[in-house]
């Protein structure tokens, strides 16, 4: 009886504790109850007996933190009217179970090789295992590098800064032997300071060491444009004329001086500007300043007797007698394509209508000789990997977007803080235009020098001094967290063979 009452106080402490881990990303950026709830955690698994129970309070521990922070999915099946928001709670139910198996298994693996937390090798292999599996939960499947614990840590330039070292994934590991430190220092001291010393190893290379050289390139003022169209009014045909309208009004408003980019958002303009000459020839009779303008829209081809649909970033100069374009590399599952859609479709399980095509390569857009641009649209910007081996090429980073889909949850917010680390990962200016918001300007630190806020009309006028900002992770990538994970895994092998020898001598 009072183990059993013991267990179920256990799960409802559990359940707090993931979702006081939630609180610890945007908008609250709370870290410390992200740190404070793990070592809570901790504290339950290191008492608890069994294999399979771990498994068990790991998952019930990562389910609450993962529907906490990823609840606002289910708003986008609404606003999308595929499903509703019942179906929409149910694909946020089954997402949330998926990546609490991860949790579990951690919870489970710890227990099973009987890593205990008062020794190094323990300790080691309880960072090892959480940061594996943070990295796994990231890039499984079709990729969803949302919510790494390292993303705790944009709420200041002083820790967001140890992005442009050691990346997103080497971050994790950094921050969990943060945490498995401060957790050590009831049994040694001497473990807790080699764990802890990491984190406070790279916070001063990043803020006080080193002095990454900054390159002026070229002067830019550009204007961003935020007209706040309502998701449902977007793809109204009755309303083309209207919200192209807003957009043309909030891009004529004065200047002092000439603007040199115009930027609107994700899926702007609702017609294949390729192909409609008429309605370009209206955009340019309406728009003052049409030197250049950068705008989401719509791309068709036709290939193998295909039709394929594109969801593009356009660069559109001299009148739309020049054109650039970058189609969407990663695309949003259940949101522009269905994943596993054959196999769905056999059993009648999915809706209809047509899945959007990957793109074939990242692009760079050349605004003059000096002025490059890397297109990213959505969330792109959270997968710095597609464009690493092309970051010498563009010195700026175009981020446009449509955040409608989410109302005013928590999506877009985390949204932005992701953003903010993909400008210190590039060390580049990072320009975010947001339908309905958040849309910023971020700088190669990751302070955001102008935003708007959300479900706000409006238009953000900025002369950039383009900069190049030199980051060990633009040269290394993810070198540092793969290079601790193997040496980390050489370690805790060696370690389990020789205490393996030792059982049978």
């Amino acid at each position: 009886m009072i183990r059993a009452l013991k267990k179920k106080y256990e799960i409802v402490v559990l359940l707090l504790l993931g979702f006081f881990s939630s609180l610890g990303y945007a908008p609250y950026n709370l870290y410390f109850l992200t740190i404070i709830s793990l070592l809570f955690s901790l504290i339950i698994l290191e008492k608890t007996f069994f294999k399979k129970d771990a498994f068990k309070k790991g998952f019930v521990f990562g389910f609450s933190f993962h529907i906490s922070i990823l609840y606002w999915i289910a708003i986008s099946f609404e606003t999308a009217n595929v499903g509703g928001i019942y179906f929409g709670l149910f694909a946020v139910i089954i997402l949330s179970i998926f990546l609490s198996l991860f949790t579990a298994i951690s919870f489970f693996l710890i227990k099973y090789f009987n890593f205990q937390f008062n020794n190094y090798l323990g300790v080691l292999s309880v960072v090892t295992i959480f940061s594996l599996f943070d990295w796994i939960k990231g890039n499984i499947l079709w990729g969803f590098p949302w919510i790494p614990i390292s993303s705790i840590w944009t709420f200041d330039e002083s820790t967001i800064s140890i992005f442009s070292i050691i990346g997103i994934w080497g971050y994790s590991f950094v921050t969990y032997s943060l945490i498995l430190g401060i957790y050590s220092i009831k049994y040694n001291y001497k473990i807790s300071i080699f764990f802890f010393s990491p984190f406070i190893f790279f916070f001063c290379l990043a803020n006080f060491i080193l002095k990454p050289e900054i390159k002026e390139i070229d002067d830019l003022l550009i204007r961003l444009v935020q007209p706040n169209i309502k998701q449902e009014d977007k793809w109204d045909i009755e309303k083309t004329e209207k919200n192209l309208s807003t957009l043309i009004n909030l891009s004529n408003k004065s200047s002092d001086k000439e603007i040199d980019l115009i930027i609107w958002p994700e899926t702007a303009v609702a017609y294949n500007i390729e192909k409609s000459k008429k309605k370009n020839d209206f955009l340019i009779s309406k728009l003052n300043n049409f030197n250049n303008l950068i705008l989401g829209s719509i791309r068709r081809d036709f290939k193998d007797e295909q039709n394929l649909i594109y969801n593009s970033l356009f660069l559109i100069q001299d009148k739309f007698k020049r054109i650039q374009h970058h189609d969407k590399l990663k695309l949003v599952p259940f949101g522009e394509y269905i994943p596993f859609r054959g196999f769905l479709n056999k059993r009648q399980l999915t809706l209809g209508g047509l899945d959007f095509t990957v793109g074939d390569k990242i692009k760079i857009l050349k605004l003059n000789d000096k002025v490059k641009i890397l297109p990213l649209i959505c969330y792109e910007v959270i997968f710095p990997n597609i464009s690493r081996k092309k970051s010498n090429n563009y010195n700026i980073l175009v981020n446009i977007t449509n955040d409608a889909w989410y109302g005013k949850s928590r999506g877009p917010y985390q949204h932005l803080e992701l953003s903010k680390i993909r400008a210190v990962l590039e060390g580049k200016y990072l320009i975010r235009v947001a339908n309905t918001g958040i849309s910023a300007i971020i700088n190669h630190n990751g302070t955001v020098e102008n935003h708007l806020k959300l479900t706000q009309s409006g238009i953000i006028d900025k002369e950039l001094v383009l900069t190049k900002k030199n980051t060990l992770y633009s040269k290394l990538g993810e070198t540092f967290f793969f290079s601790a994970l193997l040496l980390s895994f050489l370690i805790i092998i060696f370690n389990l063979n020789r205490r393996s020898g030792n059982k049978h001598e």
